[in-house]
């Protein structure tokens, strides 16, 4: 349980005092659409085809709903928020490398447990997003914005 409450504390410190480089209504946007991408992947994956559990014990208590409504959303929140158009390939690829050892360390601390899931699994969802998806969305919210 200490992985998740540290990683809960440290993320939500981080999201308070970062430099604030998004809008509000960036932010919003975003965090619906991360929060969504999250929860879908996670309950697909994790619930309905019981690849791996959250939590120590098969029941799902509060904090873990917390764990996972907030890691990834917090996660995609910074990587955004620091993502500008200058920013390099190795960025990007540091944040895949990062939320692959934050999932690896969620499995080594036994807060999640696989059951037929690999952690590397996750690589290419973490491409996917970092690479691809995320660096569009930003272009694709900032380009509407512009044009309202």
């Amino acid at each position: 349980m200490w992985y998740a409450y540290t990683l809960v504390g440290i993320f939500l410190l981080i999201l308070l005092f970062m430099p604030k480089r998004l809008t509000l209504k960036e932010m919003y946007y975003s965090a619906g659409i991360i929060g969504f991408g999250a929860w879908l992947g996670n309950a697909l994956v994790g619930d309905v085809f019981g690849a791996f559990q959250i939590g120590p014990s098969p029941k799902t208590y509060v904090i873990d709903y917390i764990f996972i409504s907030f890691i990834p959303l917090a996660i995609g929140l910074i990587y955004v928020n620091f993502l500008t158009k200058n920013k390099s390939t190795l960025y990007k690829w540091l944040w895949v490398v990062v939320s692959y050892l934050l999932e690896w360390g969620t499995v080594a601390s036994g807060y999640m447990v696989n059951k037929g899931w690999q952690t590397w699994y996750s690589l290419p969802v973490y491409i996917f997003v970092f690479i691809f998806f995320l660096p569009w969305h930003l272009k694709y919210m900032r380009r509407e914005h512009r044009n309202s």
